[in-house]
């Protein structure tokens, strides 16, 4: 997988008037950039510059709620960042979300 991360440094490709997408896009990305980079009627030339950085998003099983991107730094090494997944965080508001509901509650059955 290290391997698949490249040097580190922004892929940059550059497309000009109907060149397609490079092949290594996602369909998320595809679907996202297909629409914008349509020819437009009149249009003479165009150039487009794309930037990448391939980053891995891993899940571990047992992992909690916890998620983890990896990828190459400027120097080339292997670099780690953990965060709270997106359902941790939906957990999370649900929770504060049930302790307010439940302190406004106590508030009114006591006051």
């Amino acid at each position: 997988m290290a391997a698949d991360l490249g040097a580190g440094a922004w892929h940059k490709s550059r497309l000009g008037s109907g060149d397609p997408l490079p092949d290594d896009l996602s369909a998320d990305h595809r679907a996202a950039l297909e629409r914008p980079l349509r020819h437009v009627k009149g249009e003479q030339d165009r150039t487009v510059v794309i930037n990448r950085l391939t980053v891995v998003r891993a899940r571990p099983p047992g992992g909690g709620n916890r998620e983890y991107y990896l990828f190459r730094d400027l120097t080339g090494q292997l670099a780690v960042c953990q965060r709270v997944s997106d359902e941790g965080r939906r957990k999370a508001a649900l929770a504060v979300a049930a302790v307010a509901v439940l302190v406004v509650l106590v508030l009114l059955l006591v006051g």
